[in-house]
């Protein structure tokens, strides 16, 4: 079996890390470690508000960015 490949249920596996999918937190053996970027699913109820935003409907969000390991940021310029 090719152990670089990951196969899961996306509501079921962000269930177990504050709905973390991937990222440098995995452990290094797991197809799911990167250093190079952090997924996070997530789904809202409809009606779920917040400061800036009424949900009308039940969004899926998927949120892609860079990893927030520490000392990790843009150069100043």
């Amino acid at each position: 079996m090719n152990n670089s490949v990951y196969v899961g249920n996306a509501g079921r596996d962000a269930a177990l890390d504050r709905g973390w999918l991937l990222g440098h937190f995995k452990d290094s053996g797991d197809p799911r470690h990167s250093g190079d970027v952090e997924i996070k699913w997530g789904v809202h109820e409809a009606g779920e508000e917040r400061s800036v935003w009424v949900s009308a409907e039940e969004p899926v969000v998927l949120t892609v960015r860079w990893p927030s390991a520490p000392g990790y940021r843009v150069p100043e310029q």
